[in-house]
Formats: structure tokens, C-alpha cells, sequence
């Protein structure tokens, strides 16, 4: 059962800027989330070697540990995150800190980011 959306944003007024150690990719990559809750679908928005961005389909709570499992191409190939914590929530998206991976999984977000930062960028 979804639970209805979060009408603001949680992140607390006044919250600082914070300037990310790693660049963030556009991206539309299909994720599937387990907490001890629920199982969530959703979409990853933006991908970074330590988070991302979600739309999902059921709602989280900042602090929310999540195990996840990444589709990161056509051909099917997936990756499991052991532990990723929800950092921020705004209805059904959200932002996650990726805490325990593997060094498989760490690599393949790196290929992966690496082409994207590589392939030819279309005229807007």
C-alpha cells in the first residue's frame, strides 16, 4: 500500500550549500528499493560515484536505510547496493547516500558515468 506523498520538502530551512565531490549525470535508470517496509520502483534521475536521485513509487523518510538493485543498461545488467540511506525526501523523490556497495558495483557506476560524461552531448 503507497503512503500518500510528503507535501513539503524535508529539508529544514536555512539548510547550507554544500559543494559535491563528484560531478552528477542525468540519467534514466530503473531501480527497484527494499526497506523493511515496503518495496519501492522507481527511476534514477541523476547518478554520482556516492548518490543519487530517485522518483519512486512508495514514500521514504530521511534516515531510511534501503538495499537496491540498479538496472544500468538495455541488455538487462543489473547491481545491487547493499545500503544506501535516504539523505532528503520531497513527495516521491528522493536523494540517497550510497554507504556500503561493492567494489563490482562501485566500478560499474564509474564505467558508466564515464560514458556519459564522454558521449557527445545533443544540441538543446
Amino acid at each position: 500500500m503507497a503512503v500518500a506523498p510528503n507535501p513539503r520538502p524535508s529539508k529544514p530551512k536555512g539548510t547550507r550549500f554544500v559543494l559535491r565531490p563528484y560531478r552528477r549525470i542525468p540519467t534514466w535508470l530503473p531501480l527497484y528499493y527494499l526497506s523493511g517496509e515496503c518495496i519501492g520502483k522507481g527511476v534514477v534521475t541523476n547518478l554520482s560515484q556516492l548518490g543519487m536521485r530517485v522518483q519512486g513509487d512508495h514514500a521514504v523518510e530521511p534516515g531510511l536505510d534501503l538495499a537496491l538493485r540498479l538496472t544500468l543498461a538495455d541488455n538487462g545488467s543489473t547491481i545491487e547496493i547493499e545500503r544506501a540511506t535516504v539523505r532528503w525526501v520531497n513527495g516521491y523523490d528522493f536523494g540517497l547516500d550510497l554507504v556500503r556497495l561493492s567494489p563490482l558495483a562501485e566500478e560499474h557506476i564509474a564505467c558508466l558515468l564515464s560514458r556519459q560524461i564522454r558521449a557527445p552531448q545533443m544540441p538543446a
